[in-house]
């Protein structure tokens, strides 16, 4: 979900839906002033069902329209897809919200707010 170029969402730490962390994350993003503040409130409130967990990634991009959460050494990050070729005089952010089956993560993941 594209949330615009407002300056308070560099550094935006991503987050475990449901957790203390989360609700930090969305008061972050309503300071910043995002362009779609109640699509944003439905994404971050979220219930996974009992057999996934849900995660939060605030990414920076251009023209992206899409994400994938990439899962590796105990660490998860959202890399933006789609987009290709196109010339951004600034960046735009994204909220990409994920569903993960809990078997397929560690109990205790790294969430990096950047891929690398």
């Amino acid at each position: 979900m594209k949330l615009g170029s407002a300056a308070g969402l560099a550094g935006v730490k991503p987050a475990e839906l449901r957790t203390a962390d989360a609700e930090e994350l969305q008061r972050a993003l309503e300071r910043a002033k995002i362009s779609k503040p109640d699509d944003v409130r439905a994404a971050m409130s979220f219930a996974p069902p009992a057999d996934r967990r849900g995660f939060a990634f605030v990414v920076p991009g251009c023209a992206e329209d899409g994400a994938e959460l990439a899962v590796g050494q105990g660490t998860l990050t959202a890399d933006l897809t789609g987009g290709e070729n196109v010339n951004c005089a600034t960046a735009n952010y994204f909220l990409a919200v994920f569903s993960v089956d809990r078997g397929s993560i560690p109990a205790a993941p790294t969430l990096l707010p950047m891929p690398r």
